[in-house]
């Protein structure tokens, strides 16, 4: 197949700062990175628990922590940081006995980070003005310009509130119309040092999925939606951690067009063990979508499954099983192909398995997926009926020629993709 065929498929004073760039605004908040300090340098001079307890309910009532709270504590994972064990984590910076290890992991992850700032500020107090002196305008453009060439036509990357708070948890995070950053994580290296290049990949990264559309088809069955959310699941990660984000080579080869370098030597590592997990990754997708077309996947059951095996850990599943799905697909029809999957995710797996089919050399090591969960996927809410000639080996080789010709054919392409 040639490469040239395409697949059309108020502790502190608010520190605002409105960012233009084309059609977009972000609305910059680091007025908590001041705010914390402020409570930090507290407990350092001395003061009484009482008066730094007050201080933190009202630091923590502030926008950007209350866009805090309702990250961690979304519906998939509810009680997963509540406020007052974070509270009770800050204090025992300084007061030992307010928390102990093992009562919330979040929290346990989130003090090992705070302690590296907290027995001296000075790092911190750098940190900030570094931040305070970054040219954040340009950061986010750049940024912003370049996640939008990872959507498809018409899919824009909204206004979006931009705060910064420390909090030693999550680098970053998308929530609704909210790119948050956690500052003690800006120092990719030496505490005190911002790694800006680091930050515009992440603030890229975030960019895309609040671009990103929900392409949830209407009426469909509760064991279609559940199906549909199977299928998707590794699309909105996989598209930005393999086109922005920047990860290793895995069995597809790196996407060498971004800018940025956002995978550190621990994600690395992290990211080759899961590639070399690949086979039973991929299993693991497909047995839940049969689970879901047999109307036995409940919403409960999906959650835990997303919070305690896709999403766990410093890089989720979901990040690499998609990276290398989209970059197996971009490898073999580019850009159209890419954007064809995340209108549709119906059709990733099978485009995913063209793709094995066009450039065989390029994606040898490559897992396919079964036929059966390609039908599965493919038939979500229409029916879509593959002819019975598509079965077994003959599938591959029926495919690679049905999609040479439909490709050469306008009316013929349009009608199958619409």
């Amino acid at each position: 197949m040639k490469q040239r065929t395409r697949w059309a498929l108020s502790a502190a004073a608010l520190c605002l700062i409105p960012l233009s760039f084309a059609a977009q605004e972000a609305e910059v908040d680091i007025s908590a990175c001041r705010g914390i300090y402020t409570v930090l340098k507290a407990m350092r001079d001395g003061a009484p628990k009482e008066k730094v307890s007050s201080m933190l309910d009202t630091l923590l009532e502030t926008r950007p922590y209350q866009v805090m709270f309702n990250h961690y504590n979304r519906s998939w994972r509810p009680n997963h940081l509540p406020k007052p064990v974070f509270k009770r984590m800050i204090l025992s910076l300084q007061f030992g006995k307010e928390y102990s290890a093992g009562e919330n992991e979040r929290a346990d992850t989130m003090r090992a980070r705070w302690t590296k700032y907290y027995p001296d500020l000075s790092p911190y107090e750098k940190q900030l003005r570094r931040l305070e002196d970054a040219n954040l305008s340009k950061l986010i453009n750049d940024a912003v310009r370049f996640a939008q060439e990872w959507l498809p036509p018409g899919w824009k990357i909204p206004k979006f509130y931009f705060p910064v708070i420390p909090n030693g948890g999550s680098p970053a995070f998308a929530l609704e119309n909210t790119q948050g950053y956690d500052f003690l994580q800006l120092a990719q290296g030496t505490i005190g040092e911002i790694d800006l290049n680091w930050l515009a990949g992440i603030v890229a990264h975030e960019s895309h999925h609040l671009g990103m559309r929900s392409t949830l088809p209407g009426s469909l069955s509760p064991a279609d939606t559940m199906a549909y959310r199977v299928v998707s699941l590794c699309v909105a990660e996989g598209v930005a951690t393999y086109f922005i984000s920047g990860p290793p080579p895995g069995r597809v080869p790196a996407f060498k067009g971004t800018p940025f370098h956002t995978f550190t030597a621990e994600l690395a590592k992290v990211w080759n063990d899961q590639v070399a997990a690949e086979e039973d990754i991929l299993q693991h997708q497909i047995a839940l979508l049969d689970k879901a077309v047999a109307g036995l996947l409940t919403e409960d059951s999906l959650n835990a499954d997303l919070r305690e095996y896709w999403l766990n850990g410093v890089v989720g599943r979901a990040y690499t099983l998609g990276g290398e799905m989209f970059g197996a697909v971009y490898t073999a029809f580019g850009k159209e192909g890419v954007f064809a999957a995340i209108q549709d995710p119906r059709r990733l797996f099978e485009l995913y398995n063209a793709a094995l089919d066009a450039k065989p050399e390029a994606l040898k090591r490559c897992v396919r997926v079964t036929d059966k969960a390609v039908k599965q996927a493919l038939a979500i809410g229409r029916g879509l009926k593959i002819p019975s000639s598509a079965e077994g080996p003959y599938n591959r080789i029926w495919f690679a020629a049905f999609y040479q010709y439909f490709t050469s054919v306008p009316t013929l392409k349009n009608l199958y993709l619409s």
